[in-house]
């Protein structure tokens, strides 16, 4: 039997001073479930995953990188973005996120994350 999740997103909010700092809430094989939490200026480097992404500020403004389009997002918006095409999100201000990935993301579509955020690269 699957556990049932409930989460108060507020209750979770922390920083990480050097990164944005996501909350695995769920996995499995087939969804991840994300509070992302973010400091002006931190930011999931524009990268090109084999996933789709739900994404839903819940605080905060953010730009958003989606296919060829750059816009702001701001407190209620939602943005889906299906597998292959680029996506990111920079944070404008103190940023709060539910980021919803199908199928969970592999190590491969990570790599350019990793190697981007190593290295400071928004896009």
């Amino acid at each position: 039997m699957r556990e049932i999740i409930k989460a108060n997103m507020k209750e979770l909010k922390s920083f990480d001073e050097r990164k944005f700092n996501p909350k695995v809430l769920y996995q499995t094989d087939n969804i991840k479930v994300i509070a992302a939490y973010f400091k002006p200026g931190q930011f999931i480097p524009v990268h090109t995953p084999g996933v789709d992404v739900v994404i839903c500020v819940l605080e905060g403004e953010a730009e958003i990188v989606a296919g060829e389009e750059k816009f702001v997002a701001k407190k209620n918006n939602l943005i889906v973005v299906p597998k292959g095409i680029r996506r990111g999100v920079k944070a404008l201000t103190e940023l709060s996120l539910l980021h919803v990935v199908q199928p969970a993301p592999s190590e491969k579509d990570h790599i350019e994350v990793h190697q981007k955020i190593a290295t400071g690269k928004f896009e």
